[in-house]
């Protein structure tokens, strides 16, 4: 059998799934959905990925994420693999706990995400393990109601601003999936893409063309480049670039650390790189700029958002 297809670009948000061998338990204890969880930070931490919504089941797994590097399946080695040993380690157990490859699903950002995450945080009601779904425990919807405890690495502001009030993302979910996007999850041989055809064609044009005749076709174009992040944040701040190059103070401080931040999130850059990049002689710099704004993403929302807007804004220009 065919290996499913895979396509690979920067920016691309993905739904995807897995469960477990012979539908086995995948979590079976409260620490093993930690354990899961803190796969996707340390993914956040190396990848930059965003997180728009996850369940965890007993037996399965939803995510709906963006790869700003376009590189999903070494992400996915990382999760379902640093997982799976953790899930071992605990047991004293070995071999694979997941059945086979995960499934993606490429997602037309402007038409389904918000579907998708309704039809991620619907899981639970719908296996009746809840009547509502915020009182599921391992559900990234609690986070969507209330912020308090929101993991860095999820990103609700990019739903939830379509909708102007949380009580009208609640009333979406609330209202349950439309039929067509349970025939197309149900459907028995499922496309790799949930988009309509002007979508479809901006993919093909991305990653080379879907063809059957390629299953095995995994190309990664259209890399984001430090140039284009340090144009993005240059022009938030009203900036020149050659500024965010070199060392100031007050705006131009923060503003040098974020483009740090973006260009190690956004870019193919390794820590010396970037250190070359911004005319630093000890890559460490870098790593405690970046520390220190992810810490500050993590105490302050504001800035949060203001950083997850520029971002967003790297991926709105190639499009």
């Amino acid at each position: 059998m065919a290996r499913p297809l895979r396509i690979h670009y920067p920016g691309a948000v993905y739904h995807v799934m897995n469960r477990g061998t012979a539908r086995q338990a995948t979590f079976v204890e409260d620490h093993d959905y930690r354990a899961f969880l803190t796969t996707l930070d340390e993914a956040f931490d190396l990848w930059g990925i965003e997180v728009f919504a996850y369940c965890l089941m007993s037996n399965h797994y939803h995510l709906c994420l963006r790869t700003p590097k376009g590189n999903l399946s070494r992400v996915m080695r990382h999760i379902d693999g640093l997982y799976t040993q953790r899930f071992n380690r605990a047991r004293g157990r070995d071999g694979p706990l997941f059945r086979g490859r995960y499934k993606a699903i490429v997602v037309d950002v402007d038409e389904y995400l918000n579907a998708v995450v309704r039809y991620i945080h619907l899981n639970p009601v719908g296996a009746a393990a809840v009547q509502m779904p915020q009182d599921y425990l391992w559900s990234s919807h609690r986070f969507y109601l209330q912020h308090k405890g929101k993991p860095i690495w999820l990103k609700v502001a990019e739903v939830l601003e379509q909708f102007g009030a949380v009580t009208a993302f609640e009333e979406f979910v609330l209202s349950g999936n439309e039929a067509e996007l349970e025939r197309f999850y149900h459907a028995g041989r499922q496309s790799p893409v949930l988009g309509g055809e002007k979508f479809l064609d901006r993919v093909r044009g991305r990653v080379g063309g879907l063809t059957k005749e390629h299953p095995r076709h995994e190309r990664v174009k259209m890399e984001v480049r430090p140039e284009e992040v340090l144009d993005r944040v240059a022009r938030y701040y009203r900036l020149e670039v050659e500024q965010l190059l070199r060392r100031g103070r007050g705006k131009q401080s923060e503003a040098r650390k974020v483009a740090m931040y973006l260009v190690r999130r956004r870019c193919d850059q390794t820590l010396q790189e970037t250190a070359k990049l911004f005319n630093v002689g000890s890559y460490g710099v870098v790593g405690w700029a970046c520390h220190g704004v992810r810490l500050r993403m993590e105490k302050e929302r504001k800035f949060c958002d203001q950083i997850n807007a520029v971002a967003a804004g790297i991926y709105q220009q190639k499009t």
